[in-house]
């Protein structure tokens, strides 16, 4: 198989998994646990081809906005909140561009990876929900509401009932799962490579 077709075919699957494990994690109500984030921090580190790299996020973003906005009772930030696309859609490329950054792709680097993006997801979505809504007074006092409004709060032991705790939990649990299958698809392959070819 050609090197570019096998690209193609891994950032396929990855795309089609990934939506699947937000539409279903949103159905469950277990809002922002999702592979998006992992999926940017994998395509960053991990495919050669940058521009596909950049796509696989937010490709995976828009298709699943959509069937969640088309096929769901869950609306999608479009409509009303189309100014805060451009944060969400602007966190993933940057998630991106950093793991394009990243040299050495083992467990201790991936796992602050994950965290230290999810935590930047939160800072950059916030910022967004502050600046194009009017949800809070923009000023400084504002903002620092808009944040704390955002930071995990535990409701009654459940673990899922934070949006920002959920993404930091979703990069980590989906970044093991995607760099693990990864890294036993490459010791099993016929042509191991530390990264797609």
């Amino acid at each position: 198989m050609k090197k570019d077709t096998r690209e193609y075919i891994m950032i396929a699957v990855l795309i089609f998994l990934a939506i699947i494990s937000r539409v279903i994690t949103t159905n469950l109500q277990l809002w922002n646990f999702n592979a998006i984030g992992a999926s940017a921090l994998f395509g960053g580190m991990m495919i050669r081809n940058k521009r596909l790299a950049y796509l696989l996020p937010i490709l995976t973003l828009f298709l699943s906005d959509l069937f969640l906005q088309m096929f769901t009772n869950v609306q999608a930030l479009y409509g009303v909140y189309i100014g805060q696309l451009f944060f969400v859609y602007g966190a993933f490329l940057l998630i991106t561009w950093i793991a394009t950054r990243i040299k050495k792709a083992d467990a201790l680097t991936i796992l602050v990876a994950s965290i230290g993006t999810g935590v930047l997801f939160f800072l950059i979505t916030n910022l967004g929900t502050f600046v194009t809504t009017n949800l809070y007074p923009h000023t400084l006092s504002g903002l620092v509401a808009c944040y704390a409004a955002g930071i995990p709060f535990y409701k009654q032991g459940d673990l899922f009932s934070s949006f920002a705790l959920n993404g930091i939990l979703g990069n980590i649990f989906f970044s093991a799962v995607l760099f693990g299958a990864w890294e036993l698809i490459r010791q099993i392959s016929f042509h191991p490579k530390k990264q797609l070819a």
